[in-house]
């Protein structure tokens, strides 16, 4: 087992459309009025400024200025600004003067925030909770599993976010798993009673219903495409269930870890023939062969929960997340212990889901509200790709162009989106000349860093 010790980092109701304004909105009106409040100031300076250079002011002027004062608070601050010396008309000057570099700033950073420049659809609030979401392989549609059971279809774009359709009651409880297959005509869903069903995007219309597909009280927590015809799903029991479309019924069902299974993806093996890639809460990776229905290989146990996994390097390295933030891959086809581990920025920040963007860059989910990008092979941090504040990032996902991401929480019923375009011609060796990776914020992050943030102004 080999620990990279050298890293190359520089050191319920129907959901609604009428909230599909962007955060930037309220943003921009509240500084644009701090903006005209600054201008006023800037004028009523102005004019009093030039007062002086009209009149002679005595010395027993400002004394009847000091006097007068006492009697009328209202007329203190224009009878100072006229009667001031010639220190008060210097600190006045280069207060204004600062006061014109911080408007610049802002002015900057209305510009870079405004929704004319905005390159990613705004955030999409549907007013109940959110179990699940995928974005539409060939369309600019995401489909969100809400808690009420049902299936919310919207377009989007840099503009707005249009509500196309609801599919009613697909679930009767809330969504926990959903994804369009692969050619986007069919959602596979599961709910938190434990009915999964295949249904019609477009319709609604069930092709297929498993109902209570797995143990009650243990709901399905994750679930992979095998073909065009066979999934799999997984619960939080460690139970694994591989369902057939066409015999409309459970192929096997097969256990072999006595936690949650929290993530699951097909990999091929040596032969060609699909195999199943369980990651599981008591830190092991568990392959299955599909034709055999028995387990092929269980890893050692990590020394914490392995949340998601993925497979990247043209599908060479399975890479896995871990609870304590950390990232750790295996070689395809030698599961039985890993070989690479890279720590983790955030301490303790858990890494709830990751989506491969590159064959060498993987975004992570974490529960600390940031999602992040690092660059594996070499091991890199990149920075910061987006923040939910305090919030946990539960849900992540990636339209098939590889252009935008969305991610939210469990306990949300927002969807963000973040544009990641940049990282197609992505530079690594440009990208470390100039910033800290550990706090660096992506130009998908909304947030602009200090050294950018002046930039503008030398």
């Amino acid at each position: 087992m080999v620990y990279l010790s050298e890293m190359c980092m520089p050191d319920l109701q129907k959901p609604s459309d009428d909230s599909s304004m962007s955060d930037d909105d309220g943003i921009l009106e509240e500084e644009q009025s701090d903006e005209d409040i600054y201008q006023s100031n800037s004028d009523n300076e102005s004019s009093s400024d030039s007062s002086l250079d009209d009149e002679d002011v005595s010395d027993d002027d400002i004394d009847e200025l000091d006097d007068n004062d006492d009697d009328d608070d209202d007329d203190d601050e224009e009878e100072n600004n006229d009667g001031g010396g010639g220190g008060d008309e210097d600190d006045d000057e280069e207060e204004e003067v600062e006061e014109e570099e911080e408007d610049e700033v802002v002015a900057a950073f209305l510009s870079a925030s405004s929704d004319r420049n905005r390159n990613h659809p705004p955030n999409l609030s549907v007013g109940v909770l959110i179990g699940g979401f995928s974005f539409h392989p060939n369309t600019n549609v995401i489909a969100l599993g809400l808690s009420n059971g049902d299936i919310a279809m919207y377009k989007y774009s840099n503009e707005m976010n249009e509500h196309l359709r609801t599919n009613d009651n697909v679930h009767l409880k809330k969504v926990m798993v959903l994804e369009f297959n692969e050619t986007g005509d069919y959602i596979y869903s599961a709910c938190k009673d434990n009915n999964v069903s295949v249904s019609d995007a477009e319709t609604g219309k069930m092709k297929v219903y498993f109902e209570k597909a797995h143990t009650a009280g243990s709901f399905v927590t994750a679930l992979s495409f095998i073909d065009e015809n066979v999934f799999a799903t997984g619960d939080e029991d460690g139970v694994v269930n591989v369902w057939d479309i066409r015999a409309n019924g459970r192929r096997f069902s097969l256990k072999k870890t006595e936690d949650s299974i929290n993530s699951m993806i097909t990999i091929n093996n040596s032969n060609n023939e699909p195999t199943l890639a369980c990651t599981s809460g008591d830190g092991t990776l568990t392959i299955i062969d599909l034709s055999t229905k028995k387990m092929v290989v269980q890893s050692e146990p990590y020394k914490s929960v392995l949340t998601s996994c993925v497979t990247m390097k043209r599908k060479t390295k399975v890479v896995c997340g871990t609870g304590e933030g950390s990232l750790i891959t295996f070689n395809t086809g030698d599961y039985s212990a890993f070989n690479d581990e890279f720590p983790c920025v955030d301490k303790g920040a858990a890494v709830n889901r990751l989506v491969p963007v590159t064959e060498n860059i993987v975004i992570s989910a974490l529960d600390n509200g940031k999602i992040r990008a690092t660059n594996l092979f070499p091991n890199c941090h990149l920075g910061i790709v987006g923040h939910h504040q305090d919030m946990s990032v539960d849900l992540l996902d990636i339209s098939d162009n590889g252009h935008l991401l969305a991610s939210t929480s469990y306990f949300s019923s927002v969807v963000k989106f973040w544009n990641i375009e940049f990282f197609e011609d992505f530079d690594l060796k440009k990208h470390f000349k100039k910033i800290n990776p550990k706090e660096f914020n992506l130009p998908s992050s909304n947030v602009v860093n200090a050294t950018d943030f002046f930039s503008g102004l030398q």
